[in-house]
């Protein structure tokens, strides 16, 4: 029987096979400092998190958006209590789709190219709620903002940890829930101060 069979691969001093490799500690330094002035990695993940922004944004939007509408003059906008809770709901039936659809955009198409895809239906969903003739085209705009919202939080932190070096990986890695209650807080600031 041959001797290196026999031998153990951990704790063995002699041997070429090491479990966990020795790293000169002022090597990881210079990685860990050559990451932090990676701009490139920086603007890549403030890029991504701006989908959680829109995410935040989208999810508070009727907010402000109910009371106005409760008021409306125009006659084709002002909605009633049901249309209140199906306004305010169907977010999160755009978002379960969107969070499923995801599984397979991030396998067909990747991390990167889905969150750009996202923009699509949010940018529609906005244009509808801002262009809107009738509580239709509102659910509509709700509907397509959940969807991108759902597609979005599924893909994002997944793209940042896979672009993020790992001695930067937990800082970006919260960069997502952040931005998205940051995005909240945005739209909350904008429905007081602004009529």
């Amino acid at each position: 029987m041959d001797a290196s069979i026999q031998k153990p691969l951990l704790g063995a001093p002699d041997s070429a096979y090491q479990t966990f490799p020795q790293r000169n500690a002022h090597q990881l330094d210079r990685e860990y400092i050559r990451t932090l002035q990676n701009k490139r990695l920086f603007l890549a993940a403030f890029a991504a998190v701006l989908g959680n922004f829109n995410f935040g944004y989208a999810l508070v939007y009727t907010s402000p958006v109910i009371p106005a509408l409760e008021t409306s003059n125009i006659p084709t906008l002002k909605i009633t209590r049901v249309e209140e809770s199906w306004f305010g709901s169907v977010f999160t039936l755009g978002a379960a789709a969107g969070g499923l659809s995801a599984m397979l955009l991030n396998d067909r198409l990747g991390r990167k190219l889905s969150i750009m895809f996202s923009a699509i239906p949010s940018a529609v969903g906005y244009a509808f709620m801002g262009s809107a003739q009738g509580v239709w085209m509102l659910l509509l705009g709700r509907l397509l903002t959940g969807f991108a919202g759902g597609v979005t939080a599924a893909s994002i932190p997944v793209y940042i940890s896979e672009i993020s070096h790992p001695g930067v990986r937990g800082t970006l890695g919260a960069c997502p829930q952040i931005m998205a209650v940051l995005g909240s807080l945005v739209l909350y600031a904008l429905g007081k101060y602004t009529p």
